[in-house]
Protein backbone atom coordinates (compact mmCIF):
# COMPACT_ATOMS: atom_id res chain seq x y z
CA UNK A 1 0.00 0.00 0.00
CA UNK A 2 1.46 3.64 -1.00
CA UNK A 3 1.33 6.38 1.75
CA UNK A 4 -1.00 9.25 1.14
CA UNK A 5 0.00 12.13 -1.16
CA UNK A 6 1.14 15.20 1.18
CA UNK A 7 0.44 17.78 -1.37
CA UNK A 8 0.10 18.87 -4.95
CA UNK A 9 2.83 16.86 -7.16
CA UNK A 10 5.70 19.17 -9.24
CA UNK A 11 3.45 18.63 -12.99
CA UNK A 12 -0.24 17.92 -13.95
CA UNK A 13 0.03 15.03 -16.16
CA UNK A 14 -3.22 13.87 -15.47
CA UNK A 15 -4.75 17.05 -17.39
CA UNK A 16 -2.21 16.82 -20.25
CA UNK A 17 -3.80 13.40 -20.59
CA UNK A 18 -7.28 14.92 -20.33
CA UNK A 19 -6.65 17.74 -22.64
CA UNK A 20 -5.06 15.35 -25.77
CA UNK A 21 -8.33 13.07 -25.27
CA UNK A 22 -10.52 15.74 -25.59
CA UNK A 23 -8.90 17.30 -28.81
CA UNK A 24 -9.24 13.66 -30.31
CA UNK A 25 -12.92 13.81 -29.22
CA UNK A 26 -13.29 17.00 -30.86
CA UNK A 27 -11.94 16.03 -34.19
CA UNK A 28 -14.08 13.06 -34.16
CA UNK A 29 -17.17 15.59 -33.75
CA UNK A 30 -18.57 15.31 -37.32
CA UNK A 31 -18.78 11.65 -37.19
CA UNK A 32 -22.71 10.18 -37.03
CA UNK A 33 -22.58 7.61 -34.11
CA UNK A 34 -22.40 3.61 -34.98
CA UNK A 35 -26.20 2.37 -34.98
CA UNK A 36 -26.78 -1.16 -33.03
CA UNK A 37 -28.41 -3.72 -35.70
CA UNK A 38 -31.61 -4.88 -34.61
CA UNK A 39 -31.25 -8.14 -34.76
CA UNK A 40 -35.09 -9.76 -34.26
CA UNK A 41 -37.15 -6.51 -35.16
CA UNK A 42 -35.54 -6.01 -38.64
CA UNK A 43 -35.32 -9.67 -39.75
CA UNK A 44 -38.77 -10.60 -42.08
CA UNK A 45 -40.51 -13.03 -39.88
CA UNK A 46 -41.06 -16.87 -41.17
CA UNK A 47 -44.46 -18.45 -39.73
CA UNK A 48 -42.43 -21.64 -39.33
CA UNK A 49 -39.81 -20.47 -37.45
CA UNK A 50 -41.57 -17.93 -34.89
CA UNK A 51 -42.98 -21.12 -32.46
CA UNK A 52 -39.41 -22.30 -32.55
CA UNK A 53 -37.81 -19.22 -31.23
CA UNK A 54 -40.24 -18.00 -29.08
CA UNK A 55 -40.37 -21.80 -27.22
CA UNK A 56 -36.31 -21.67 -26.94
CA UNK A 57 -36.88 -17.75 -25.20
CA UNK A 58 -39.51 -18.95 -22.60
CA UNK A 59 -37.11 -22.35 -21.69
CA UNK A 60 -33.79 -20.36 -21.46
CA UNK A 61 -36.51 -17.95 -18.95
CA UNK A 62 -37.26 -21.26 -17.10
CA UNK A 63 -33.48 -22.22 -17.04
CA UNK A 64 -32.36 -19.17 -15.39
CA UNK A 65 -34.86 -18.77 -13.05
CA UNK A 66 -34.67 -22.28 -11.66
CA UNK A 67 -31.03 -22.77 -11.62
CA UNK A 68 -30.33 -19.15 -10.51
CA UNK A 69 -26.89 -19.15 -11.99
CA UNK A 70 -24.89 -16.74 -9.81
CA UNK A 71 -22.79 -15.04 -12.35
CA UNK A 72 -26.01 -14.26 -14.03
CA UNK A 73 -27.23 -12.48 -10.77
CA UNK A 74 -23.53 -11.13 -10.07
CA UNK A 75 -23.68 -9.06 -13.33
CA UNK A 76 -27.24 -7.71 -13.31
CA UNK A 77 -26.56 -6.84 -9.95
CA UNK A 78 -22.72 -5.09 -11.04
CA UNK A 79 -24.57 -3.04 -13.18
CA UNK A 80 -27.34 -1.18 -11.04
CA UNK A 81 -24.46 -1.13 -8.55
CA UNK A 82 -23.26 2.59 -7.18
CA UNK A 83 -19.85 2.75 -7.28
CA UNK A 84 -17.73 5.42 -5.48
CA UNK A 85 -14.01 5.79 -6.12
CA UNK A 86 -12.18 8.38 -3.98
CA UNK A 87 -8.83 9.49 -2.68
CA UNK A 88 -7.42 11.22 0.03
CA UNK A 89 -4.37 14.21 0.74
CA UNK A 90 -3.19 14.73 4.39
CA UNK A 91 -1.80 18.20 4.56
CA UNK A 92 0.22 19.22 7.87
CA UNK A 93 0.83 17.29 11.26
CA UNK A 94 0.12 13.75 12.22
CA UNK A 95 -2.46 14.56 14.58
CA UNK A 96 -4.31 15.71 11.21
CA UNK A 97 -3.49 12.43 9.56
CA UNK A 98 -5.19 10.08 12.15
CA UNK A 99 -8.09 12.24 11.30
CA UNK A 100 -7.94 11.07 7.50
CA UNK A 101 -7.52 7.54 8.44
CA UNK A 102 -10.19 7.63 10.07
CA UNK A 103 -12.64 9.78 8.02
CA UNK A 104 -11.01 7.24 5.20
CA UNK A 105 -12.52 3.82 6.99
CA UNK A 106 -15.80 5.78 7.77
CA UNK A 107 -16.65 5.45 3.80
CA UNK A 108 -14.98 2.65 3.10
CA UNK A 109 -16.96 0.27 5.74
CA UNK A 110 -20.02 1.56 3.68
CA UNK A 111 -19.10 -0.72 0.98
CA UNK A 112 -22.01 -3.11 0.54
CA UNK A 113 -23.93 -5.21 -2.47
CA UNK A 114 -25.51 -1.80 -3.75
CA UNK A 115 -22.63 0.28 -3.14
CA UNK A 116 -19.03 -0.40 -4.35
CA UNK A 117 -16.38 2.10 -2.71
CA UNK A 118 -13.33 2.25 -3.82
CA UNK A 119 -9.66 4.00 -2.22
CA UNK A 120 -7.42 5.47 -4.60
CA UNK A 121 -4.35 6.53 -2.61
CA UNK A 122 -3.10 8.48 -5.78
CA UNK A 123 -5.40 11.30 -6.33
CA UNK A 124 -4.78 12.37 -9.08
CA UNK A 125 -5.54 8.82 -10.66
CA UNK A 126 -8.12 9.01 -13.28
CA UNK A 127 -10.84 6.74 -11.63
CA UNK A 128 -11.02 9.44 -8.88
CA UNK A 129 -13.85 11.24 -8.51
CA UNK A 130 -13.99 12.51 -5.12
CA UNK A 131 -11.05 13.83 -3.29
CA UNK A 132 -11.04 14.89 0.38
CA UNK A 133 -8.54 17.23 1.85
CA UNK A 134 -7.40 17.04 5.49
CA UNK A 135 -5.82 20.99 5.47
CA UNK A 136 -3.73 22.59 8.00
CA UNK A 137 -3.69 26.02 9.21
CA UNK A 138 -1.16 26.42 11.61
CA UNK A 139 1.75 28.95 9.29
CA UNK A 140 1.35 30.94 6.83
CA UNK A 141 2.95 28.42 4.27
CA UNK A 142 0.57 25.80 5.85
CA UNK A 143 -2.61 28.00 4.45
CA UNK A 144 -0.90 28.96 1.29
CA UNK A 145 -0.51 24.95 0.50
CA UNK A 146 -3.24 24.39 1.46
CA UNK A 147 -5.11 26.39 -0.97
CA UNK A 148 -2.85 25.96 -3.54
CA UNK A 149 -3.83 21.82 -3.27
CA UNK A 150 -7.77 22.90 -3.01
CA UNK A 151 -6.98 25.25 -6.24
CA UNK A 152 -4.94 22.12 -8.22
CA UNK A 153 -7.42 19.47 -7.64
CA UNK A 154 -10.30 21.67 -8.41
CA UNK A 155 -8.83 22.07 -11.67
CA UNK A 156 -8.31 18.83 -12.58
CA UNK A 157 -12.33 18.47 -11.82
CA UNK A 158 -12.37 16.50 -8.90
CA UNK A 159 -14.46 16.67 -6.67
CA UNK A 160 -13.49 18.13 -3.48
CA UNK A 161 -14.34 17.86 0.07
CA UNK A 162 -12.67 20.33 2.60
CA UNK A 163 -11.54 18.87 6.29
CA UNK A 164 -9.55 19.97 8.99
CA UNK A 165 -7.65 23.24 10.73
CA UNK A 166 -8.63 25.41 7.07
CA UNK A 167 -12.71 24.76 7.61
CA UNK A 168 -13.33 27.33 10.75
CA UNK A 169 -11.09 30.22 9.11
CA UNK A 170 -11.91 29.34 5.32
CA UNK A 171 -11.61 32.47 2.75
CA UNK A 172 -15.07 32.51 1.29
CA UNK A 173 -13.67 34.76 -1.37
CA UNK A 174 -11.46 32.08 -2.34
CA UNK A 175 -13.35 28.88 -2.26
CA UNK A 176 -16.28 30.76 -4.09
CA UNK A 177 -14.34 31.07 -7.35
CA UNK A 178 -13.77 27.12 -7.60
CA UNK A 179 -16.04 25.01 -10.16
CA UNK A 180 -16.06 21.65 -7.82
CA UNK A 181 -16.23 22.54 -3.90
CA UNK A 182 -18.43 19.43 -2.95
CA UNK A 183 -18.37 20.14 0.84
CA UNK A 184 -16.66 22.17 3.38
CA UNK A 185 -17.16 19.36 6.22
CA UNK A 186 -16.67 21.40 9.74
CA UNK A 187 -15.16 19.00 12.92
CA UNK A 188 -18.07 18.19 14.37
CA UNK A 189 -19.84 16.67 11.06
CA UNK A 190 -16.48 14.94 9.76
CA UNK A 191 -18.65 11.54 9.95
CA UNK A 192 -21.12 13.11 7.31
CA UNK A 193 -18.44 12.81 4.76
CA UNK A 194 -19.45 9.48 4.09
CA UNK A 195 -22.75 11.02 3.49
CA UNK A 196 -21.99 13.29 1.12
CA UNK A 197 -19.82 11.09 -1.03
CA UNK A 198 -22.60 9.20 -1.42
CA UNK A 199 -25.46 11.95 -2.19
CA UNK A 200 -27.84 10.85 1.20
CA UNK A 201 -27.37 14.57 2.11
CA UNK A 202 -28.54 17.74 0.08
CA UNK A 203 -25.91 18.86 -2.13
CA UNK A 204 -24.53 22.61 -1.13
CA UNK A 205 -25.90 25.69 -1.89
CA UNK A 206 -24.40 26.57 -5.61
CA UNK A 207 -21.54 29.12 -5.42
CA UNK A 208 -21.20 32.17 -6.90
CA UNK A 209 -20.18 32.06 -10.48
CA UNK A 210 -15.94 31.76 -10.50
CA UNK A 211 -13.30 34.65 -11.57
CA UNK A 212 -11.02 34.63 -14.26
CA UNK A 213 -7.73 32.73 -14.04
CA UNK A 214 -5.88 35.50 -13.19
CA UNK A 215 -7.95 36.32 -10.53
CA UNK A 216 -7.42 33.20 -8.88
CA UNK A 217 -3.77 32.70 -9.32
CA UNK A 218 -3.72 36.27 -7.51
CA UNK A 219 -5.81 34.74 -4.84
CA UNK A 220 -3.65 31.66 -4.42
CA UNK A 221 -0.50 34.03 -3.82
CA UNK A 222 -1.79 35.93 -0.96
CA UNK A 223 -4.14 33.09 0.75
CA UNK A 224 -5.04 33.84 4.25
CA UNK A 225 -1.94 36.00 4.74
CA UNK A 226 -3.15 39.42 4.03
CA UNK A 227 -6.77 38.96 5.70
CA UNK A 228 -6.37 41.32 8.54
CA UNK A 229 -6.83 39.74 12.42
CA UNK A 230 -10.26 42.14 13.10
CA UNK A 231 -11.78 40.31 9.40
CA UNK A 232 -11.13 36.60 10.88
CA UNK A 233 -12.03 37.45 14.21
CA UNK A 234 -15.55 38.24 12.65
CA UNK A 235 -15.98 35.65 10.79
CA UNK A 236 -15.16 33.24 13.97
CA UNK A 237 -17.92 34.99 15.66
CA UNK A 238 -20.18 34.27 12.96
CA UNK A 239 -19.72 30.89 12.61
CA UNK A 240 -19.29 30.31 16.91
CA UNK A 241 -15.93 29.75 16.74
CA UNK A 242 -15.84 29.07 20.55
CA UNK A 243 -18.04 26.87 20.77
CA UNK A 244 -16.77 24.11 18.21
CA UNK A 245 -14.54 22.75 21.53
CA UNK A 246 -17.43 21.66 22.86
CA UNK A 247 -18.80 19.27 20.19
CA UNK A 248 -15.21 18.25 19.31
CA UNK A 249 -15.38 14.83 17.43
CA UNK A 250 -12.92 12.22 19.50
CA UNK A 251 -12.45 9.36 17.64
CA UNK A 252 -13.59 5.94 19.60
CA UNK A 253 -12.39 2.59 18.99
CA UNK A 254 -15.34 1.22 17.74
CA UNK A 255 -15.08 3.86 14.74
CA UNK A 256 -11.85 2.20 13.58
CA UNK A 257 -9.81 3.58 11.11
CA UNK A 258 -8.01 2.57 8.34
CA UNK A 259 -4.53 1.97 9.55
CA UNK A 260 -2.62 3.48 6.70
CA UNK A 261 0.94 3.28 7.85
CA UNK A 262 0.42 -0.09 8.72
CA UNK A 263 2.50 -1.76 5.70
CA UNK A 264 5.50 -0.16 7.50
CA UNK A 265 4.56 -1.62 10.57
CA UNK A 266 3.56 1.78 12.88
CA UNK A 267 1.06 3.59 13.07
CA UNK A 268 -0.12 6.74 15.32
CA UNK A 269 -2.18 7.10 18.20
CA UNK A 270 -4.28 10.17 19.16
CA UNK A 271 -4.95 10.39 22.93
CA UNK A 272 -6.50 13.82 23.26
CA UNK A 273 -7.61 16.40 21.21
CA UNK A 274 -6.63 20.34 21.33
CA UNK A 275 -4.68 22.34 23.64
CA UNK A 276 -5.38 24.21 27.15
CA UNK A 277 -1.87 26.21 26.44
CA UNK A 278 -1.50 29.73 26.16
CA UNK A 279 1.17 29.83 24.19
CA UNK A 280 2.02 33.11 22.73
CA UNK A 281 2.63 32.47 19.26
CA UNK A 282 0.22 29.43 18.90
CA UNK A 283 -3.30 29.52 17.23
CA UNK A 284 -4.23 26.23 17.80
CA UNK A 285 -6.41 26.79 21.15
CA UNK A 286 -8.35 29.56 19.22
CA UNK A 287 -9.39 27.36 16.14
CA UNK A 288 -9.45 23.93 17.91
CA UNK A 289 -10.43 25.40 21.46
CA UNK A 290 -9.70 23.23 24.76
CA UNK A 291 -8.03 19.90 25.38
CA UNK A 292 -10.36 16.62 25.33
CA UNK A 293 -9.39 13.65 26.33
CA UNK A 294 -9.81 10.06 25.76
CA UNK A 295 -10.52 7.45 28.14
CA UNK A 296 -7.64 4.60 29.28
CA UNK A 297 -9.71 2.04 28.47
CA UNK A 298 -11.03 3.15 24.88
CA UNK A 299 -7.02 3.81 24.51
CA UNK A 300 -6.06 0.44 25.55
CA UNK A 301 -8.41 -1.44 23.09
CA UNK A 302 -7.23 0.90 20.00
CA UNK A 303 -3.61 -0.34 21.16
CA UNK A 304 -5.16 -4.05 21.27
CA UNK A 305 -6.51 -3.68 17.81
CA UNK A 306 -3.00 -2.10 16.48
CA UNK A 307 -1.03 -5.00 17.69
CA UNK A 308 -3.77 -7.28 15.97
CA UNK A 309 -3.03 -5.58 13.10
CA UNK A 310 0.77 -6.34 13.05
CA UNK A 311 1.86 -3.06 14.11
CA UNK A 312 5.29 -2.90 15.67
CA UNK A 313 5.12 0.58 16.65
CA UNK A 314 3.11 2.73 18.14
CA UNK A 315 3.72 6.54 17.77
CA UNK A 316 1.73 8.33 21.07
CA UNK A 317 0.52 11.97 19.75
CA UNK A 318 -1.62 14.87 21.10
CA UNK A 319 -1.28 18.29 21.25
CA UNK A 320 0.58 18.12 24.86
CA UNK A 321 1.37 14.68 25.57
CA UNK A 322 1.97 15.46 29.41
CA UNK A 323 -1.27 16.91 30.22
CA UNK A 324 -2.92 13.76 29.22
CA UNK A 325 -6.76 13.78 31.31
CA UNK A 326 -5.57 16.58 32.95
CA UNK A 327 -9.65 18.33 31.26
CA UNK A 328 -10.92 15.18 33.23
CA UNK A 329 -9.38 14.82 36.80
CA UNK A 330 -7.63 18.14 36.95
CA UNK A 331 -4.24 15.87 37.11
CA UNK A 332 -2.13 14.66 33.97
CA UNK A 333 -2.41 10.34 34.23
CA UNK A 334 -0.08 10.02 30.90
CA UNK A 335 2.48 7.59 33.09
CA UNK A 336 -0.79 5.63 34.35
CA UNK A 337 -1.65 5.27 30.31
CA UNK A 338 2.05 4.12 29.81
CA UNK A 339 2.05 1.61 32.19
CA UNK A 340 -1.44 -0.16 31.47
CA UNK A 341 0.39 -0.02 27.76
CA UNK A 342 2.87 -1.84 28.78
CA UNK A 343 1.56 -4.25 30.76
CA UNK A 344 -0.50 -5.21 26.83
CA UNK A 345 1.75 -8.99 26.14
CA UNK A 346 2.40 -7.95 22.66
CA UNK A 347 5.99 -7.45 20.94
CA UNK A 348 5.79 -3.73 20.22
CA UNK A 349 7.34 -0.26 20.77
CA UNK A 350 5.66 3.12 22.26
CA UNK A 351 6.87 6.39 20.98
CA UNK A 352 5.85 9.48 22.91
CA UNK A 353 5.52 13.25 20.94
CA UNK A 354 5.08 16.85 22.25
CA UNK A 355 6.08 16.33 25.91
CA UNK A 356 5.89 19.69 27.78
CA UNK A 357 8.14 19.50 30.51
CA UNK A 358 7.04 21.83 33.15
CA UNK A 359 4.94 19.52 34.86
CA UNK A 360 7.59 16.58 34.28
CA UNK A 361 9.35 15.51 37.83
CA UNK A 362 12.35 12.96 38.49
CA UNK A 363 10.01 10.66 39.80
CA UNK A 364 7.80 10.49 36.59
CA UNK A 365 11.34 10.08 34.66
CA UNK A 366 12.10 7.33 37.11
CA UNK A 367 8.61 5.53 35.92
CA UNK A 368 9.20 5.80 32.50
CA UNK A 369 12.62 4.12 32.69
CA UNK A 370 10.63 1.12 34.17
CA UNK A 371 8.50 1.21 30.84
CA UNK A 372 9.51 -2.18 29.02
CA UNK A 373 7.95 -1.02 25.67
CA UNK A 374 9.19 2.70 25.82
CA UNK A 375 11.70 3.80 23.26
CA UNK A 376 13.74 6.44 24.60
CA UNK A 377 12.86 8.94 21.98
CA UNK A 378 12.39 12.45 24.02
CA UNK A 379 10.38 14.66 21.93
CA UNK A 380 10.31 18.33 23.81
CA UNK A 381 9.47 21.67 21.97
CA UNK A 382 11.23 23.80 24.49
CA UNK A 383 11.06 26.63 21.25
CA UNK A 384 13.93 28.66 23.43
CA UNK A 385 16.54 28.37 26.63
CA UNK A 386 16.32 31.89 26.97
CA UNK A 387 13.91 32.84 30.62
CA UNK A 388 12.97 36.31 29.07
CA UNK A 389 11.67 34.86 25.52
CA UNK A 390 10.21 31.96 27.26
CA UNK A 391 8.29 34.51 29.62
CA UNK A 392 7.05 36.23 26.01
CA UNK A 393 6.14 32.69 24.73
CA UNK A 394 3.82 32.41 27.73
CA UNK A 395 5.97 28.95 28.25
CA UNK A 396 5.65 27.46 31.85
CA UNK A 397 9.56 26.92 32.67
CA UNK A 398 12.65 28.25 32.53
CA UNK A 399 16.59 27.04 31.66
CA UNK A 400 17.32 25.40 35.26
CA UNK A 401 14.15 23.38 35.41
CA UNK A 402 14.80 22.07 31.60
CA UNK A 403 18.79 21.45 32.35
CA UNK A 404 17.57 19.33 34.74
CA UNK A 405 15.09 17.22 32.86
CA UNK A 406 17.62 16.72 30.15
CA UNK A 407 20.47 15.76 32.48
CA UNK A 408 18.61 13.29 34.61
CA UNK A 409 17.22 11.62 31.39
CA UNK A 410 20.79 11.29 30.16
CA UNK A 411 21.62 9.73 33.20
CA UNK A 412 18.25 7.27 33.37
CA UNK A 413 18.42 5.95 29.52
CA UNK A 414 22.01 6.10 28.07
CA UNK A 415 21.19 5.27 24.34
CA UNK A 416 18.81 8.32 24.76
CA UNK A 417 17.27 10.05 21.64
CA UNK A 418 16.31 14.23 21.54
CA UNK A 419 14.43 15.63 19.41
CA UNK A 420 13.15 19.39 19.72
CA UNK A 421 11.88 22.71 18.41
CA UNK A 422 13.24 26.21 18.35
CA UNK A 423 11.88 29.33 17.33
CA UNK A 424 14.54 32.13 15.72
CA UNK A 425 13.75 36.22 16.30
CA UNK A 426 10.76 36.07 18.31
CA UNK A 427 9.99 39.66 19.21
CA UNK A 428 11.86 41.17 22.47
CA UNK A 429 15.07 37.88 21.49
CA UNK A 430 18.34 40.04 22.05
CA UNK A 431 21.96 38.96 21.06
CA UNK A 432 22.64 38.21 24.42
CA UNK A 433 18.99 35.64 24.65
CA UNK A 434 19.95 34.11 21.14
CA UNK A 435 23.48 32.93 22.15
CA UNK A 436 22.30 31.67 25.07
CA UNK A 437 20.09 29.13 22.80
CA UNK A 438 23.74 28.51 20.76
CA UNK A 439 25.42 27.64 24.53
CA UNK A 440 22.32 25.28 24.98
CA UNK A 441 22.63 23.68 21.49
CA UNK A 442 26.27 23.18 21.92
CA UNK A 443 26.28 21.84 25.12
CA UNK A 444 23.31 19.08 24.49
CA UNK A 445 23.90 18.23 21.02
CA UNK A 446 20.11 17.48 20.57
CA UNK A 447 20.04 14.53 17.41
CA UNK A 448 17.10 16.62 15.87
CA UNK A 449 16.09 20.11 15.80
CA UNK A 450 13.60 21.64 13.96
CA UNK A 451 14.41 25.22 13.21
CA UNK A 452 11.42 28.14 12.11
CA UNK A 453 12.36 31.68 11.91
CA UNK A 454 9.62 33.59 13.92
CA UNK A 455 6.90 35.90 11.59
CA UNK A 456 3.47 37.13 13.02
CA UNK A 457 0.63 35.07 12.75
CA UNK A 458 -3.40 36.50 12.26
CA UNK A 459 -4.91 35.37 16.01
CA UNK A 460 -1.90 34.33 17.94
CA UNK A 461 -1.71 36.67 21.12
CA UNK A 462 2.41 37.39 19.72
CA UNK A 463 1.33 40.19 17.47
CA UNK A 464 0.30 42.52 19.93
CA UNK A 465 4.38 42.14 21.21
CA UNK A 466 6.07 45.01 20.43
CA UNK A 467 10.20 45.52 19.81
CA UNK A 468 10.38 42.62 16.74
CA UNK A 469 13.32 41.60 15.51
CA UNK A 470 13.88 42.67 11.48
CA UNK A 471 13.80 39.79 9.11
CA UNK A 472 17.34 40.25 8.31
CA UNK A 473 18.47 39.46 11.86
CA UNK A 474 16.06 36.62 11.46
CA UNK A 475 17.48 34.77 8.45
CA UNK A 476 21.19 35.43 10.00
CA UNK A 477 19.98 34.04 13.66
CA UNK A 478 19.03 30.78 11.59
CA UNK A 479 21.56 30.42 9.47
CA UNK A 480 24.20 30.71 12.21
CA UNK A 481 22.53 27.98 14.26
CA UNK A 482 21.75 26.09 11.51
CA UNK A 483 25.19 25.60 10.59
CA UNK A 484 26.41 25.25 14.60
CA UNK A 485 23.26 21.75 14.23
CA UNK A 486 24.53 20.43 11.04
CA UNK A 487 28.31 20.07 12.76
CA UNK A 488 26.37 18.25 15.49
CA UNK A 489 25.08 15.79 13.06
CA UNK A 490 28.20 15.51 11.45
CA UNK A 491 29.84 14.41 14.46
CA UNK A 492 27.15 12.09 15.68
CA UNK A 493 26.72 10.59 12.45
CA UNK A 494 30.33 9.69 12.11
CA UNK A 495 30.22 8.03 15.39
CA UNK A 496 27.83 5.90 13.70
CA UNK A 497 30.07 4.70 10.94
CA UNK A 498 30.79 0.98 10.67
CA UNK A 499 28.51 0.10 13.61
CA UNK A 500 25.78 -2.07 13.63
CA UNK A 501 21.87 -0.56 13.27
CA UNK A 502 18.69 -1.67 13.30
CA UNK A 503 15.66 -0.24 11.55
CA UNK A 504 12.54 -0.58 8.90
CA UNK A 505 12.52 -0.52 5.76
CA UNK A 506 11.19 3.01 4.05
CA UNK A 507 12.01 2.15 0.47
CA UNK A 508 13.58 -0.47 -2.04
CA UNK A 509 16.02 0.41 -5.08
CA UNK A 510 17.57 -1.71 -7.74
CA UNK A 511 21.13 -2.24 -4.96
CA UNK A 512 20.10 -0.27 -2.11
CA UNK A 513 17.23 0.45 0.70
CA UNK A 514 16.50 3.09 2.38
CA UNK A 515 16.47 2.46 6.07
CA UNK A 516 14.62 3.91 9.21
CA UNK A 517 16.78 3.68 12.19
CA UNK A 518 14.70 1.97 15.09
CA UNK A 519 15.51 4.87 17.84
CA UNK A 520 14.28 7.75 14.82
CA UNK A 521 10.62 8.51 14.15
CA UNK A 522 8.94 8.30 10.81
CA UNK A 523 8.04 11.22 8.90
CA UNK A 524 10.73 13.63 11.09
CA UNK A 525 13.94 12.05 10.91
CA UNK A 526 16.82 11.66 8.42
CA UNK A 527 16.75 8.21 7.41
CA UNK A 528 19.72 6.03 6.35
CA UNK A 529 20.98 4.61 2.44
CA UNK A 530 22.48 1.42 2.82
CA UNK A 531 23.59 -1.23 0.29
CA UNK A 532 22.07 -4.44 0.01
CA UNK A 533 25.68 -6.20 0.58
CA UNK A 534 24.98 -4.21 4.52
CA UNK A 535 22.04 -5.76 5.25
CA UNK A 536 21.69 -9.01 7.52
CA UNK A 537 19.10 -11.05 5.47
CA UNK A 538 18.14 -14.62 4.17
CA UNK A 539 14.78 -13.89 2.79
CA UNK A 540 13.52 -11.00 -0.23
CA UNK A 541 12.98 -7.85 0.97
CA UNK A 542 10.07 -5.85 1.41
CA UNK A 543 8.85 -2.75 2.80
CA UNK A 544 8.58 -2.15 6.49
CA UNK A 545 10.73 -4.75 7.33
CA UNK A 546 12.69 -4.82 10.34
CA UNK A 547 16.28 -5.82 9.94
CA UNK A 548 19.79 -5.60 11.02
CA UNK A 549 22.34 -4.02 8.59
CA UNK A 550 25.92 -2.14 9.21
CA UNK A 551 25.78 1.81 8.54
CA UNK A 552 28.99 2.89 6.34
CA UNK A 553 28.03 6.57 5.97
CA UNK A 554 26.52 8.05 3.03
CA UNK A 555 26.40 5.81 -0.43
CA UNK A 556 28.42 7.29 -3.21
CA UNK A 557 26.08 7.55 -6.29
Amino acid sequence: MAKLKFGPPPCNYFMLQQMKKRENNNQKGGQKPIEKKKWFSSRKKKPGFAWLFNFLKLSLNLILQNLQIKWVKSLIINKKMKQVNFSAINLGCNKNMVDTEFTIWEILKLNSNEIEINFYPDPEDEEVEYVIINTCWFLSSSRDEAEETIWYYDNMWKKVILIGCYVPVKDDSFLSSLKNLEAVVPYEEVKNTSSILLNNIPHPNPLPKGEGIEQKISKLKTGLANLKKDKLKAYLSSIGWDQIGTKAHIYWTESVRAFLHSYKWYEYLKIAEWCNNKCSFCIIPNIRWKQKSRTIEDILEEVKIMVNSWIKEIEIISQDTTRYWVDLYKAPYLLELLEKIDEIPWDFKIRLFYMYPDILSMTHIDRLANLKKLLPYFDFPFQHISPNVLKNMNRFYDDSHISKIIDYIKEKFPNNFFHTNFIIGFPWETESDFNMLLDFAKKYEFDSVSVFGYHDEPLADSNKLWNKIDAKTIKTRVKTIKNILNEIYDKKDALRVNTKQKGFIEELYDDYAIIRPEIKAPDIDDLDKVDFADIDWDFDLDLGMKVDYVYRGTLKE
